[in-house]
This record gives C-alpha cells, sequence and structure tokens, in this order.
C-alpha cells in the first residue's frame, strides 16, 4: 500500500497545474482501488491548508469547497490514525535523522508509514524524503508505470501489496 502525500491530492484537483493529469488518473485508480493507497489525518489537513491559500495555489477554494473536493478520497481510501506508536517514531527519527523547522512534517509522515507498515509514498517531493533508505519514493509517473498500477493489486495485510499477476 502506498501513502499519497498532500500534492498529489493538490495536483489532482487543481487543473491548472502541469502535474494534474498524472495525479488525477493516480487519484482515480486508487479510488477505484486499482492502485493500494492510504492517508493519514495529516495529509487531509495539509492538503486541505493548500487548497485554501491563495499564497501557494492560483484559484484557492473557500474552506466547504475544498473540504468537498477532499472527501472523496476521504471516504474511499483508508485513513490511517495517528496514534502513540507514530508519536514513538518521530523521537527516533528525530535522533536518527535531525531535523528542525518545517522539516518536522515530512518525519511524521515517515513515523506514522512506520506506524503501519507502509513502506512507499507517491510525492512530487522526492527530495523532502531522501535520508530514509528504508522508503520507496516515486511521484505519480512512476507509479503509474508500474505493471501492476492498472491491475486490481490488492493489499494482503498492512503494508504487503499482492505479487504482480504475471502476462
Amino acid at each position: 500500500m502506498i501513502l499519497l502525500d498532500p500534492n498529489v491530492l493538490v495536483y489532482a484537483l487543481n487543473e491548472d497545474a502541469p502535474q494534474h493529469e498524472a495525479s488525477r488518473a493516480l487519484v482515480e485508480r486508487a479510488l477505484a482501488g486499482r492502485v493500494p493507497a492510504a492517508l493519514v489525518p495529516q495529509v487531509l489537513v495539509e492538503a486541505f491548508a493548500i487548497l485554501t491559500d491563495p499564497r501557494r495555489i492560483e484559484r484557492p477554494l473557500g474552506p466547504s469547497e475544498a473540504w468537498a473536493a477532499l472527501t472523496p478520497a476521504r471516504l474511499a481510501l483508508p485513513v490511517l490514525p495517528l496514534d502513540g506508536r507514530a508519536l514513538e517514531e518521530v523521537a527516533d527519527l528525530l535522533v536518527e535523522r535531525p531535523t528542525a523547522g518545517q522539516g518536522v512534517f515530512d518525519v511524521l509522515l515517515v513515523a506514522q508509514m512506520r506506524a503501519h507498515g507502509l513502506a512507499a509514498v507517491c510525492t512530487y517531493n522526492v527530495q523532502d524524503f531522501e535520508g530514509f533508505a528504508e522508503l520507496l519514493v516515486e511521484p505519480p509517473e512512476r507509479v503509474l508505470a508500474r505493471r501492476w498500477a492498472g491491475r486490481g493489486l490488492r493489499a494482503r495485510g498492512p503494508g504487503r501489496p499482492a505479487p504482480p499477476r504475471r502476462a
């Protein structure tokens, strides 16, 4: 199962973005169950913040409109909870990779991934996850190019995708 980064959700909704088509295609496949994907509350909140911020997006949405735009993903995909395990992972990660300022938000995403057994994240900010060697970090175009992306792959247990079918 792959965690969708906030930027993928935002680009999927923002038709003005050059990343729109690939992001939209990936999110549509995830919503249809053809790409095993998950969210965490932080992803939804960060996406909401971007969608409503005129400094971050050319045509921001109003709060109700932004939340409504995120609702299909929120309802169709698993939203994995932020729990004590993730917060303990943050502590461990800050020792492994000292981080300050805004970088802590990426550390929190990685901590939540670890807590839920996820080893892959789909993002356009690949550089933000450098140094986390255990993670597979790919943009939507690369995820879509995978042979299994369009073949109905389902997750088997927490973070364990089924093997791709052979042609």
